[in-house]
């Protein structure tokens, strides 16, 4: 049995021109675990990495190991997970 961290993305415009505006790239969201809380957010800093008992950099499919997937389920991000 595998367990599969799919984190989310999200669409963001860049530029304040009207026609690039049209083109979003999508950008990933990290999920730092640090004890039994977690947060998801868009550009960690080297501290807040460094600080963390995990990190999962955004935007990718993670396989977890036992130890990982007990401490996303732990902080409330199961909903990320997929048992492959």
């Amino acid at each position: 049995m595998a367990y599969l961290l799919t984190l989310p993305t999200e669409k963001v415009a860049y530029s304040t021109n009207v026609l690039l505006q049209r083109y979003p790239i999508d950008e990933g969201r990290s999920l730092l675990i640090t004890g039994t809380s977690g947060v998801i957010t868009s550009f960690p800093d080297q501290l807040s990495i460094d600080e963390a008992d995990y990190y999962f950099g955004g935007g990718r499919e993670t396989f977890l190991t036992d130890e990982e997937y007990a401490a996303v389920i732990a902080a409330g991000f199961g909903e990320y997970v997929t048992i492959v």
